[in-house]
């Protein structure tokens, strides 16, 4: 029996790989002219870049770059001629591609379509910042203050996902502790909070190894590369998205950058870049109640219940499940870990900020030079939690005012170090961050939620708190088998220690004494037979 099933499996594997040889050579031929196009512009790069495209489409890794530019292929398409990448586009939309390969040609033109789209129109961008407050891909302002994982925006397309954590601050306001990507293939994550592991020395893990990062750009497996400058984190996506965190003490900002041309192709909190405001809350077939951005001046039962929408059927929407979350995650904990569906507790809003603490917030605000539509959730966060001000991040755009140079001979440019498994560092650091953590009100876990999680974190603090007094713990729980076990078998073990003498002493003592007292007793019992005779002597 089991040999019928290797059998069948192993057809089935050279099957397998039968038809994906045939569905490669038949999209190469397809591919030809448009690998021609390129290798024409320029030899070295453009054969990388024909490469790129190909290993993308089909989700594989791209080859070393072998020439100077930190760039990734959509940013060297770009650098393309704008008659070379016209003609691109419609060789590929004229391609009539195999069923076997539809997929992957759909890739090569989105990915010709968004490189020319970058260079035409100004791309959209959404973030979500603060206690957090969100600005959709269309201009549309919500706070949004509940607890969890959630999709920020999704590519229906492409592998491109960015995810964030919010964490509990309080009973009223949360923050962004964590964002996690999957860039072409890859799965990127940052964290200011709640790190995976016990390695703190980098919050950054690329597929789930410790990334460090010294300031030069990091080239991804997939196409992508990440930068850091200062406190913050730039991610450009092989797919021409970028993705800017903000690193604060406790939280992070994070803004999204996507291509004005694909309209509804994205989908998540920051709604799906179509040019509409009104439709960017529509979930399930649902029609959102009217939003507003913040200091609109409603009635309480309209707030009471655009809040009630967001916390509820919006969040709910877009929660991140077990099997689609892009996070890592320490023993015990998961998704659920960090969700609390009772979250806000209490809802804030301008009306219980005095018109000084406005006036003060304001200020503040304006010097760090805030401006127009930011101003109110400036003023929201500065007067409630003292956050300072946070400014539309300015994404910089290397290919402005670069000039590629010709190279006749290929130029090797890899990583200065590759990425390397998290740090056994003691767990007693990790522990500590758990109870800081706590303390915070970043974990707290309300309702049902709450009870049915408390007991896999008891297990964690418990063999957390064993493994941290090691020098304590180790003594007392080897040393108990071995009292007990030899218990039984020595039982002689208690002469030595119940020696005291009083069995032993009897036999031991009463050998001596026959030696050593009739010794000095023989001399004085001669006297007393002596005594009667002297006693005769004096009685005459």
């Amino acid at each position: 029996m089991k040999k019928s099933y290797f059998l069948i499996a192993s057809f089935l594997l050279i099957f397998v790989s039968i038809s994906f040889g045939q569905n490669r050579e038949a999209f190469k031929k397809n591919y030809q002219p448009i690998r021609t196009e390129l290798q024409n512009w320029d030899p070295i790069r453009g054969d990388w870049l024909a490469n790129s495209i190909e290993a993308s489409s089909f989700n594989e890794t791209i080859p070393d770059r072998p020439f100077p530019e930190n760039f990734t292929p959509n940013q060297m398409m770009r650098m393309v001629p704008s008659t070379t990448r016209t003609r691109i586009i419609n060789q590929a939309n004229q391609v009539a591609p195999d069923e076997r390969n539809i997929q992957q040609w759909n890739n090569v033109r989105r990915f010709s379509r968004v490189s020319n789209c970058n260079t035409t129109a100004r791309a959209r961008s959404g973030r979500s910042y603060g206690d957090p407050h969100l600005v959709s891909f269309d201009g549309e302002r919500f706070s949004f203050q509940t607890v969890g994982e959630f999709v920020m925006t999704k590519s229906n397309s492409q592998n491109m996902e960015v995810q964030v954590r919010q964490r509990a601050q309080g009973d009223d306001f949360s923050l962004n502790s964590a964002v996690a990507m999957n860039v072409g293939g890859d799965r990127l994550a940052i964290y200011s909070k709640d790190y995976p592991d016990a390695d703190y020395s980098t919050p950054v893990r690329l597929n789930g190894l410790s990334l460090q990062l010294q300031g030069s750009t990091y080239f991804l497996p997939h196409g992508g590369t990440i930068r850091k400058s200062g406190r913050d984190y730039t991610v450009h996506f092989p797919s021409g998205e970028v993705v800017t965190v903000d690193m604060r003490r406790d939280f992070m900002n994070v803004n999204v950058q996507v291509a004005p041309c694909e309209v509804d192709d994205y989908r998540g909190l920051l709604g799906n870049a179509n040019g509409v405001r009104s439709d960017d809350f529509n979930v399930r077939g649902m029609v959102a109640p009217p939003m507003a951005g913040f200091g609109r001046n409603d009635s309480d039962y309209f707030k009471r219940e655009r809040q009630a929408f967001l916390a509820k059927d919006y969040a709910d929407a877009h929660r991140v499940t077990q099997a689609t979350s892009l996070f890592d995650y320490r023993i015990g904990t998961s998704t659920m870990y960090y969700t609390d569906r009772s979250y806000p507790r209490v809802y804030r809003d301008f009306s219980g900020l005095s018109q000084r603490q406005r006036d003060r917030a304001r200020r503040t605000c304006e010097t760090a030079g805030v401006r127009g539509a930011d101003m109110n959730g400036c003023i929201f966060d500065n007067a409630y939690l003292n956050i300072g001000p946070s400014r539309k991040p300015v994404v910089a755009d290397p290919t402005q005012g670069t000039v590629l140079r010709p190279i006749t001979r290929p130029i090797p440019n890899v990583n200065p170090n590759p990425p390397r498994p998290p740090k056994p560092t003691p767990r007693t650091i990790e522990r500590k961050e758990d109870l800081n953590s706590g303390r915070n009100g970043s974990n707290s876990n309300g309702g049902a939620q709450a009870t049915s999680q408390k007991p896999n974190s008891g297990t964690v603090t418990r063999t957390d708190k064993g493994t941290t007094s090691r020098p304590q713990s180790r003594p007392t729980t080897t040393s108990r088998p071995v009292r007990t076990s030899p218990r039984p078998v020595v039982t002689p073990r208690p002469r030595p220690t119940s020696r005291p003498r009083p069995t032993s002493r009897p036999p031991v003592r009463t050998a001596p004494r026959p030696t050593s007292r009739p010794t000095p007793k023989p001399s004085p019992r001669p006297t007393p037979s002596r005594k009667p005779a002297g006693r005769t002597i004096g009685g005459r």
